[in-house]
C-alpha cells in the first residue's frame, strides 16, 4: 500500500515538472523572439528538453521554432517561416 502511494507521489511530481519545462520553453522563445508562442506539451512521465513552439505572424501563418533545454537555459533556433499554425500531437 504504501508503495502505491509512494508511486502515485512520483507520478505527481514529474507531472509538475514537465509543465515547468513547457512554460520555460514558451518563456524562451518569446523572449528571444518578443512576441506570444504556444509550445507543443511534454508528455508526463518523460523529460523532455525538446519542444516545438509556434508564433503567429498575422492571419493563419505562423512561424516554428524549436526551443532546446541544455545545461546553460533554452537555445531557440528558427525551423521554418509562414507555416500552418499547427503544432505537432504530443
Amino acid at each position: 500500500m504504501k508503495l502505491g502511494a509512494l508511486l502515485v507521489a512520483l507520478l505527481f511530481l514529474a507531472a509538475g515538472c514537465t509543465d515547468v519545462r513547457q512554460r520555460a520553453a514558451v518563456r524562451a522563445v518569446e523572449s528571444q523572439v518578443g512576441a506570444k508562442a504556444t509550445c507543443t506539451k511534454s508528455p508526463r512521465i518523460t523529460n523532455t528538453r525538446v519542444f516545438v513552439c509556434d508564433v503567429k505572424r498575422g492571419g493563419a501563418e505562423c512561424d516554428r521554432y524549436r526551443a532546446v533545454l541544455t545545461r546553460r537555459g533554452f537555445v531557440v533556433t528558427l525551423e521554418a517561416s509562414r507555416v500552418d499554425c499547427v503544432l505537432p500531437p504530443t
